[in-house]
């Protein structure tokens, strides 16, 4: 049985992650820690934690834990995932991992020396659709081509914490990268700003070391949210409206595939096929066999790196 605590009880925390983890067999829920009393109270009421803490410092010291889930905004993230990873805990963030890369790297540093893993939810990896579309692209020779795209409506009076590529738009850079399979070589990008403050709109043109082209469209000057991937590669290509539906377009025959019919899901249980769920099953299975997470500090760094260049236009190395 792995003894998980909690750090953080905010809106993502109680609406993906708390319900996910209580549906996972072997998993005791077994501490948590939340300054805000109210929302302290919700989770505890809801989830019967048997140890309550409003100073995680205190709850790492008492309470023998196997996992530690450090989910909150990523301006106060550092110190908690850092004191979590000295402490000899496994964690599990949310992106963005840190306010900016010094902050990433540091946990990264920390996670390698103290021998412990550091997974980040991007969760679009987890995906069913992605799944099955990156198992029959590269089924049929290698990814030729990508296109992730994210859009809202999302003006800023002044400019936010953190940029939106940082923030929000870096779940598609994630999900390019991890698509194509290979790091980028060249990057050719446009930011801009509309009706807004801070930057709300990023197109970037990326070539990877495999030959491999991919684009990333993060619009939040739109009208609406949407979310977008395709994958191509020798004969076939897949469209994908994240996380309802595939489009698969092979050798001239098309198939529209809904996302809970890839692994049989109860159209319903959507946490099962969005990639929420199959995310937490992978970190403990992860802590369990002792294997580093496919989205672990270790390969997510590169991703940041990616973040980075599209953000600055420069090269980081």
């Amino acid at each position: 049985m792995l003894r998980a605590g909690f750090i953080g009880a905010g809106g993502r925390s109680r609406s993906a992650h708390y319900p996910s983890v209580d549906r996972l067999p072997d998993v005791e829920m077994t501490a948590v820690c939340e300054m805000d009393e109210t929302r302290l109270a919700q989770v505890t009421e809801r989830y019967d934690f048997p140890h309550v803490y409003t100073d995680h410092r205190a709850m790492l010291a008492e309470v023998e834990l196997d996992v530690v889930y450090c989910v909150m905004h990523e301006k106060w993230l550092l110190q908690p995932a850092l004191d979590c990873l000295q402490a000899g805990k496994h964690i599990f963030i949310e992106k963005p991992p840190g306010k900016n890369s010094d902050d990433t790297r540091r946990m990264l540093d920390a996670a390698v020396a103290h021998d412990v893993y550091a997974m980040v939810g991007y969760q679009r990896r987890y995906t069913t659709v992605v799944r099955e579309a990156m198992r029959r692209v590269t089924a049929k020779g290698p990814v030729s081509h990508a296109v992730t795209t994210f859009n809202k409506k999302l003006f800023h009076e002044k400019p936010p914490y953190s940029t939106t590529l940082w923030d929000d738009v870096t779940h598609v850079v994630d999900l390019l990268r991890y698509m194509v399979g290979s790091e980028p070589v060249e990057v050719t990008r446009y930011r801009d700003k509309f009706d807004s403050a801070g930057w709300n709109h990023y197109t970037a043109l990326v070539r990877f070391a495999s030959g491999a082209t991919g684009v990333v469209f993060g619009n939040r000057a739109s009208g609406g949210r949407v979310l977008r991937a395709e994958l191509h590669g020798v004969g076939i290509g897949c469209y994908m409206k994240l996380p309802e539906e595939i489009d698969v377009h092979e050798d001239d025959r098309q198939a529209v595939i809904q996302g809970w019919e890839i692994n049989g899901d109860d159209p319903a249980d959507v946490p099962r096929y969005e990639g929420a769920l199959a995310m937490h099953e992978h970190f403990v299975d992860s802590v369990r066999n002792q294997t580093v997470p496919v989205s672990d500090l270790r390969d997510v760094i590169h991703t940041i790196r990616l973040v980075d260049w599209i953000e600055t236009g420069q090269c980081p190395d």
